[in-house]
């Protein structure tokens, strides 16, 4: 019986570092940086991978266009802006399914993956 109490207090300090140390992993957000030490190593090398996202305009490379203007690709957005942050190591045969446009849209307001000027002309607003 006293062999018994150890036990039962040892396992239930493993299971509870246990969770926690889980949980803690689950938190960890991941930067684009880290992202693109598997998905890259450059935001040029994704680019050219050519992923395409479904849009009300059709099929679209979204990597293209972050950042836009050629801007230097420490001022692109997250991927976690984007994506949904996979496990890691992540499972075997994993695909993202949970891109999503919609940071995009906040300004290609019509879903139309466009040049603001397609519909605006060279009005500046």
């Amino acid at each position: 019986m006293k062999k018994i109490l150890p036990i039962s207090l040892f396992l239930a300090l493993f299971i509870s570092v246990t969770n926690f140390s889980a949980q803690a992993q689950e938190q960890k957000t991941l930067t684009k940086e880290q992202c693109l030490a598997c998905h890259g190593p450059t935001f040029d090398d994704l680019i050219k991978k050519n992923v395409k996202a479904q849009s009300d305009s059709g099929p679209v490379n979204p990597h293209v266009w972050i950042p836009h203007n050629g801007g230097d690709e420490k001022n692109a957005i997250e991927c976690i802006d984007c994506h949904s942050q996979h496990p890691m190591p992540p499972k075997p045969g994993y695909k993202d399914t949970s891109a999503n446009l919609e940071p995009c849209y906040a300004c290609h307001h019509n879903y139309q993956l466009k040049s603001c000027s397609s519909c605006h002309g060279d009005k500046q607003n």
